[in-house]
């Protein structure tokens, strides 16, 4: 995400991601935050750590007005 974000003239934001896990280790969900300049702009939730970071991303840029496709 933050390659798209940054081609897409915006590169003095700043983008950061809080991540948080709740449950038992094998039954663990991943709960991603996107932030851009410190405002929630996407969350994803799963069951891994990447899948959730991918939701919050996809819809952080579609918050953003960018392409997900």
């Amino acid at each position: 995400m933050n390659e798209d974000y940054q081609e897409s003239g915006r590169q003095s934001s700043v983008l950061s991601f809080e991540e948080s896990c709740t449950g038992r280790s094998d039954q663990a969900v991943w709960t991603v935050v996107c932030k851009v300049d410190g405002e929630i702009k996407g969350t994803g939730t799963a069951t891994t750590k990447a899948e959730a970071k991918n939701l919050a991303s996809k819809q952080a840029l579609e918050a953003l007005g960018e392409s997900t496709a």
